[in-house]
């Protein structure tokens, strides 16, 4: 599924109305190159976005990224964002597929703060974790302080529970995969097993956490040997920022 969203930013500064943020998670990739990449390649070049944002398991080996690294590279350099393509990593790619991904499209974010400027305004991205959800270092968090004026802030994290750590950040936007919605569903999407200890509605889809848009994306892949889903499609979803009526 391409599902859209216009999502309303308190105090949208006016140079940002309207950015368009394709949001991609889970990909699993594997040795070979499944034709459903080209499928979702052609789409994003027929309409580029303005960002493209990443948020892990870029591979299936957990114990092994190299299997499947020249998937990984193969559509990452094909992807097209008119401003740029940031990403996190997950559980399952390691802390060393970043810097075997050096020279790709992709710039890591992973505890760091990246500022982008647009006009008198900013965007401000924030990945929160790493490969664990240990990895949240409140500290460094702490030291980035209240969002400045004339900025959106876009926090990145795999792990959705991770959210109510860093709530002091209030960003406009967390992002964030790693359940894949429960994969395998029953009717109506109740998920038997989610990876997450929110509760099980915060297991998929786009929902208000306190002042925060909290957006947690199905994912595109398959998180086990036996590539199925059930009653919980595969997602990419499409932002929109739009003002704060």
């Amino acid at each position: 599924e391409w599902n859209r969203a216009d999502l309303p930013i308190c105090n949208l500064p006016s140079s940002l109305e309207g950015l368009r943020i394709l949001h991609l998670s889970d990909f699993h990739c594997r040795r070979r190159w499944d034709p459903a990449y080209d499928d979702l390649l052609a789409r994003i070049d027929a309409n580029p976005p303005d960002l493209i944002l990443l948020t892990g398991d870029y591979v299936d080996n957990r114990f092994d990224f190299r299997i499947a690294l020249p998937t990984v590279r193969r559509w990452v350099d094909r992807l097209n964002a008119r401003v740029g393509i940031f990403g996190i990593l997950g559980n399952h790619d390691g802390d060393l597929m970043a810097p075997a991904m050096a020279g790709s499209r992709i710039t890591f974010i992973d505890h760091r703060r990246l500022i982008l400027h647009a006009g008198d305004a900013t965007l401000e991205l924030i990945g929160v974790a790493g490969v664990d959800r240990l990895d949240v270092d409140l500290p460094f968090l702490r030291t980035i302080g209240p969002k400045p004026a004339n900025c959106v802030r876009i926090a990145m994290c795999h792990y959705p529970d991770t959210i109510v750590k860093p709530r002091f950040l209030d960003p406009d936007l967390f992002l964030c995969g790693h359940t894949h919605g429960g994969q395998i569903c029953f009717p109506g999407g109740l998920t038997p097993i989610r990876h997450d200890s929110l509760p099980r509605e915060f297991c998929r889809g786009i929902h208000r956490w306190h002042d925060t848009w909290f957006v947690v994306n199905r994912g595109l892949g398959f998180s086990s040997r036996l590539e199925v889903r059930l009653f919980c499609p595969a997602e990419v979803i499409e932002i929109r920022l739009t003002t704060d009526d």
